[in-house]
């Protein structure tokens, strides 16, 4: 079989498909030399893709007892290439929605700054703001208790000059 196949990276590691049923949901129970059920696994290596097989449950860790056997017979060239292709391009679409999530990530973060840094900036605009405005109502305050005091000046004035006359 050919070599150099397949997506390189992670996504090698998960099957392309999700399991329609559950690695131990089968009958009859096929047990390892360790007395436990063996899950139903499928392969999707470039030797045996789509090929199911059973495995002892701790599997390549401490206490595996090595068994492994092949469920299926080996396909043939045309489903071999077929299972290839199809699992190569499920991988590379993965792989490519994984990139545009990443980039669209990046650009809302981006954005989040940008957003950020304006709020900083509205609320120094604002604060400047609401300080004009104290200014502005201090000196309003003064300048109505200068009409006030005016006011009353001028018309005492014109009361005595009234008075007088």
């Amino acid at each position: 079989m050919a070599s150099g196949r397949g997506g390189g990276g992670m996504e090698r590691f998960t099957s392309p498909v999700s399991y329609r049923v559950g690695l131990y949901d089968y009958s009859p129970a096929v047990k390892c030399p360790c007395n436990r059920k063996a899950p139903c696994w499928t392969s999707w290596s470039d030797d045996n893709p789509g090929q199911r097989y059973y495995r002892c449950p701790s599997g390549l860790k401490p206490g595996d007892c090595g068994y492994y056997v092949w469920i299926d017979r080996q396909t043939t060239q045309y489903n071999w290439i077929l299972l290839c292709d199809l699992r190569d391009a499920i991988w590379r679409l993965r792989k490519e929605k994984a990139e545009e999530e990443e980039e669209q990530v990046q650009r809302v973060q981006k954005e989040n700054g940008e957003l950020r840094l304006m709020i900083v900036q509205l609320e120094k605009e604002k604060d400047e703001l609401k300080n004009k405005m104290e200014v502005k109502e201090q000196l309003e305050i003064k300048e109505n208790n200068y009409f006030s005091c005016f006011s009353s000046v001028t018309l005492h004035r014109l009361l005595c000059l009234l008075l007088h006359s």
